[in-house]
């Protein structure tokens, strides 16, 4: 068999596992079996206690769990509602009013807890019904917080960059230091738009009339600086080197800690629920790592990895173009499946076609980073949609989606400022490496 027929069998397949409803890490391990047993009888079996054990067993790997423990803490402690209302005050006289507190709030909590479909719904339950009941458009409503939950997986601690990192052995900490720049400038390009549109139809979002105290001011200090405080906390560990990536996620589990017990949301009941939650995401993401692993396994015991990337080299494709194709590529596979999946499935693949083509690494991630955010609100498996349609009462889901698609084309067109400017993304990484 070609490996263009073997190619083209081991993708359908895995494309009818995973429109049948089958779990996205059976799918992936299923077919990466099938494709292993047809190039190599049963005796290829014997390679997948050890690729399961050398995937598991990674330095690399293990801030993972660290980080969702935190997370999980931060969303059980109560911290959502009082920091939001907290931010609010500060940014309602803002052109768009509390769209902007939505975008804000999302990015800062995202970062702090680490899954964007979470604060979709967390921040969402908490804004939704208040913003329609003060007359905000609804796609205005459902756009800004499905985008501004995205930013999560951008502004680090990010446990996607820790999985693109654990495929192409870059540094952790490089590249959660390449997020922080792309992460403020797309929150600002965010607000920017917002504030656009609602002085162009002043009707999206009634003025804020309502006025605050100083001493009002001061005292919604205490509810927005634990969270940036447990952040730069986090983030400031890593740039300075005084700990890596999994002694800071360590160090951030203590603090949220202490943060939970300071808003009195740290019962035993809370904890059990977070490490409890926790351990299901943890087996979750593990078990598609694994069996992506398998799958890629597949993908080179066949030689479909080697015969690809020699192909695609031998085009002579420009840069751009082959930035653009796999553009296209992700946002494809963003309308089927979620955003983990689709890049343990693809960076296999495109690993040596983007090494060999020059491109940057770190750089590169920030860009899947992108991509795979525009997959978290494009229909039809656009995760934060459906979370924020399933919270939204009655409001029909296209008008949940089309809220974020102007959002989509704010993202494609950092996609496009971030290849002319490329220092974006490796700036801030380049003066941490600079200043060691």
């Amino acid at each position: 068999m070609t490996w263009v027929a073997f190619s083209v069998l081991l993708v359908a397949a895995l494309f009818v596992a995973l429109a049948s409803g089958l779990w996205i890490a059976l799918a992936l391990l299923g077919t990466g079996m099938a494709g292993l047993w047809v190039e190599g009888g049963a005796r290829t079996f014997l390679s997948l206690g050890s690729i399961s054990w050398n995937t598991i067993n990674s330095f690399t790997l293990s801030p993972v769990p660290l980080f969702i423990v935190l997370g999980a803490i931060i969303l059980r402690c109560g911290v959502a509602e009082r920091f939001y209302a907290a931010l609010a005050i500060w940014l309602r006289g803002l052109p768009g009013g509390l769209l902007q507190s939505n975008v804000v709030a999302c990015s800062v909590f995202a970062a702090a807890c680490g899954s964007s479909v979470a604060t979709a719904g967390t921040i969402g339950t908490v804004t939704i019904p208040e913003l329609k009941q003060r007359g905000y458009a609804d796609r205005m409503i459902f756009g800004s917080l499905a985008a501004g939950g995205t930013l999560g997986i951008l502004i680090p601690p990010s446990i996607v960059m820790i999985l693109y990192c654990s495929i192409v052995e870059v540094s952790v900490a490089k590249l959660f230091i390449a997020g922080v720049v792309p992460g403020l400038l797309l929150a600002a390009l965010f607000m920017g738009y917002i504030a656009v549109r609602c002085l162009l139809d002043p009707g999206l979002a009634p003025p804020e009339t309502a006025g605050y105290t100083a001493a009002q001011r001061l005292r919604s200090l205490l509810d927005i600086l634990p969270l940036f405080a447990l952040i730069s906390f986090v983030m400031g560990s890593i740039y300075l080197g005084w700990a890596t990536a999994t002694e800071a996620a360590a160090l951030g589990v203590v603090a949220s800690l202490v943060i939970a017990t300071l808003y009195r949301g740290l019962t035993l009941d809370s904890l059990m629920q977070a490490h409890v939650s926790a351990v299901r995401t943890t087996c979750m993401v593990l078990a598609i790592v694994v069996a992506a692993q398998v799958f890629s396994y597949a993908l080179v015991y066949s030689g479909v990895s080697r015969s690809l990337t020699e192909w695609v080299i031998s085009l002579g494709l420009p840069s751009f173009v082959l930035f653009l194709a796999i553009i296209v590529l992700y946002i494809f596979l963003g309308c089927l499946i979620d955003g983990t999946s689709m890049m343990l499935l693809t960076l296999p693949v495109l690993f040596p076609i983007i090494t060999a083509a020059g491109f940057d690494l770190i750089w590169f991630g920030v860009a899947v980073v992108v991509l795979i955010e525009i997959g978290m609100i494009t229909p039809p498996i656009g995760l934060n949609l459906f979370v924020l349609h399933g919270i939204g009462g009655r409001t029909p889901f296209s008008e949940v989606a089309r809220g974020a698609l102007p959002y989509v084309c704010l993202m494609l067109a950092f996609l496009m400022l971030m290849w002319v400017a490329p220092g974006i993304a490796t700036w801030l990484p380049d003066q941490m490496t600079a200043t060691r």
